[in-house]
């Protein structure tokens, strides 16, 4: 679908959704608008840019970048369990209403907190800023001094947009790719607010400013439909996002999720196995009242864990808690004395190395134990030893918090007690 704004219907240019767009070569000579700075809208805009006379990305909001790669490693390698056991309050989320926890934190570990701080400045010194400096590998024609002025302007444009969000990377949808970012910040590409009407052949924006454009690209995203469905039965609110309580186990809506970081096939895949199990009667669905509970619950973390985005993708989770509840529901979930039951070596890669499917097929239904070993074994670890250790650090405290103050300092993730 498309956006409609007031003026729309007489404008003289061309109007496209993102996904018709195909090759930089229909942006060659003209001046395009780009709306939306998710995925799409942030690689076409990057595209665009190198091929249009001028480049125009129209944001309503601030948005989380993220490169593809950090340290030499894909940014997927550094979602693992460690990082994402403590409590999240404790350095993913800034919520207003968690406040009073992190001063208890502070005040019950102060030592350990400015420990935390001076290894986070350093580490934040010696793995973000000086590589900065190293411009060996820069576009051609360019200066290791203007590619190092091109790099902090990017940190700059990054930081802002993050700010402008109204909360952390974590408390976001991410777009993973930083090309657009480059492109405004080399000048090869403008930014302005969202549109607020169509005039003619002008483009008005919320900001003040104005462009006239030959090609609008609206990457604005889709509207899931199921046409053939009624709308209470598409729409309504879904037990684990996958069963409709008013329809039961007869129909289950797999794959229909969305990570804010993270992939949805894996979570397509746990979702499609517990459905299995209910379908083959291996497994029965919960009662109504633990099915409520379990739907409100996540609308509530929603609401909290997603704050800058509240109101948006109702189906948005969090890929590592919501990967873990639907792995107790399917009875696959690891537990900690067969953890510590492994290796060393699988053991850092299990909690340090990145998040991957395999941890779900070692024991329970569907089990693959041998290949998930050899999978799981056979990670790398993308995080410095010095990041490592404030993971393993915040896990630890956030545990001991638990346990002393009870479940409303509960950890992020666990194990399955047995």
């Amino acid at each position: 679908h498309l956006p409609t704004h007031p003026g729309q219907a007489a404008f003289t240019g061309e109007i496209i959704h993102g996904s018709q767009y195909r090759r930089p070569e229909q942006a060659a000579g003209k001046r395009v608008l780009v709306v939306g700075g998710g995925e799409s809208g942030g690689d076409i805009a990057a595209e665009v840019s190198r091929a249009a006379v001028e480049t125009v990305l129209s944001l309503r909001r601030g948005i989380a970048v993220l490169p593809r790669r950090r340290h030499g490693w894909p940014n997927d390698y550094r979602t693992c369990r460690v990082n994402h056991s403590p409590a999240p309050w404790i350095f993913q989320t800034r919520h207003p209403a968690d406040r009073w926890k992190k001063r208890i934190y502070t005040a019950a570990f102060l030592p350990a907190v400015v420990f935390d701080k001076l290894v986070q400045s350093v580490a934040t010194l010696c793995y973000e800023y000086l590589p900065l400096l190293d411009c060996r590998q820069r576009p051609a024609g360019r200066t290791a001094a203007e590619e190092l002025a091109t790099r902090l302007r990017m940190r700059r444009v990054a930081r802002r947009l993050l700010q402008e969000s109204g909360g952390t990377i974590a408390e976001n949808f991410g777009t993973k790719g930083e090309d657009f970012v480059r492109a405004i910040a080399t000048g090869h590409c403008r930014r302005v607010g969202p549109i607020v009407r169509f005039d003619g052949g002008r483009v008005d924006f919320e900001d003040g400013a104005s462009f006239d454009p030959d090609l609008v690209i609206y990457c604005t995203g889709f509207e899931p439909r199921v046409s053939f469905l009624e709308g209470p039965l598409a729409d309504g609110p879904r037990f684990l996002h996958l069963i409709n309580p008013t329809v039961g186990a007869d129909l289950g809506f797999i794959g229909f999720v969305r990570p804010a970081y993270g992939a949805i096939p894996p979570l397509a895949e746990l979702q499609a196995r517990y459905f299995a199990l209910v379908q083959s009667g291996r497994v029965a669905l919960p009662p109504a009242a633990e099915i409520e509970h379990s739907i409100e619950r996540q609308q509530a973390f929603r609401r909290h864990f997603f704050r800058a985005v509240t109101g948006r993708l109702d189906h948005l989770v969090d890929f590592t808690s919501f990967s873990d509840e639907l792995a107790s529901r399917v009875g696959c979930k690891p537990s900690a004395a067969a953890i510590r039951n492994e290796g060393p070596a699988f053991r850092r890669r299990f909690f340090a190395g990145p998040f991957v499917a395999a941890q779900y097929r070692l024991v329970g239904p569907h089990a693959k134990p041998e290949i998930a070993r050899q999978v799981i074994t056979n990670l790398p670890i993308s995080h410095p030893k010095p990041m490592l250790s404030l993971y393993y650090l915040r896990w630890a405290l956030s545990r001991l918090l638990h346990r002393v103050l009870g479940d409303e300092f509960a950890p992020k993730l666990t194990l399955q007690a047995r």
